[in-house]
């Protein structure tokens, strides 16, 4: 079978993006595939347009207390953002199908199902989303530790729990087994000191991280074979 630039050209577009455009096909015959990568990469070379969709409540009302909310308030604020999480999908279902930035936006689409990730709180899920976009074509490190102090995952994985002399560990365990080194790697010590160098991890009212020094286990830990006070 002959490997025809038409050919060559679908599989990169259907790998690198979400297929070729209907009024681009006619070009795939006569482009280069080395030319149309340098192509993806250089319409993904900016900063994403941002997700804004959602609202924060706790923001919007400063007195507000969760806790205290009625029946019907906390409802009402679930249905607001269940409303505001289907907005933003089809938001950001349009930037896939319509924006230039086609390899930005499958791998943000990629990294997005490799953080898993659940919140109700569509503020928290558009600021996930947000911090994933932005990192999406660059270093993973940088991602990881960007998207570990963003409050969705922070909830998700129970880290706002994570305090000195209580440690939780689900989300020093995840870290390690879902998003970087997989099952086998890593101890069961490693996830325990894992979590301790965690604590004090959490997030405020308005969504922001912030590291709670009073809440964080300040002491020498060994994670890995190294000892030190992570």
């Amino acid at each position: 079978m002959l490997v025809t630039n038409r050919l060559k050209n679908q599989h990169l577009l259907w790998r690198a993006a979400f297929g070729p455009m209907a009024e681009n096909v006619s070009l795939l015959d006569n482009t280069n595939p080395t030319q149309l990568w340098q192509t993806l990469l250089q319409t993904s070379s900016g900063q994403p347009i941002q997700l804004k969709i959602a609202t924060n409540p706790l923001q919007q009302n400063e007195g507000m207390n969760p806790a205290t909310l009625s029946a019907d308030a906390k409802r009402m604020f679930l249905k607001q953002s269940k409303d505001e999480l289907k907005d933003m999908n089809s938001t950001w279902l349009r930037f896939m199908i319509n924006s230039k930035a086609q390899l930005l936006e499958k791998m943000s689409f990629f990294w997005h199902g490799h953080f898993a990730c659940r919140s109700n709180n569509s503020f928290f899920s558009e600021a996930l989303i947000n911090t994933i976009r932005t990192n999406a074509l660059g270093n993973f490190g940088t991602m990881l530790k960007a998207v570990s102090k963003e409050p969705a995952m922070l909830q998700f994985l129970n880290n706002q729990q994570n305090k000195k002399g209580s440690p939780n560990e689900n989300f020093a365990r995840e870290v390690m087994e879902l998003f970087t080194l997989g099952r086998g790697n890593y101890t069961e010590a490693d996830i325990k000191e894992g979590a301790r160098a965690f604590t004090g991890w959490g997030f405020d009212r308005t969504g922001g991280f912030t590291f709670r020094k009073n809440q964080h286990d300040d002491g020498e830990k060994t994670f890995f074979g190294q000892t030190g006070n992570f």
